[in-house]
């Protein structure tokens, strides 16, 4: 099982620095799409019986779009540029977990 805090995408961002590791990446890159999409699919089918649900399913589509977006330049080469994304990743994960829980998100 894979948990998305800030510890796993420093561990894929080192993954991107050693083009024997690239593979696993983008492997490891999926899984966190995968996992962030059902969560915002879940967020999505919940909204109208839980208002509060909105401002999660903005931060979840955040997310998306920037593991996609990492996915996308990992694909296309450019490793500096998938890097540079998951080190914002990793801003957004640090400012959107709780104080309590500063590790998981």
């Amino acid at each position: 099982m894979l948990i998305i805090d800030k510890d796993s995408v420093s561990a894929t961002k080192q993954k991107i620095a050693d083009p024997k590791k690239i593979k696993q990446a983008v492997k490891d890159i999926r899984k966190m799409l995968e996992i962030k999409e059902a969560l915002l699919w879940r967020s999505e089918a919940m909204a109208p019986c839980c208002g509060s649900l909105c401002n999660v399913s903005a931060q979840l589509t955040r997310e998306v779009n920037m593991l996609e977006n990492t996915l996308a330049a990992l694909q296309n080469g450019n490793t500096a540029q998938a890097a540079d994304l998951l080190q914002e990743y990793i801003q957004v994960l640090e400012a959107s977990c709780e104080p309590s829980q500063p590790n998981y998100c």
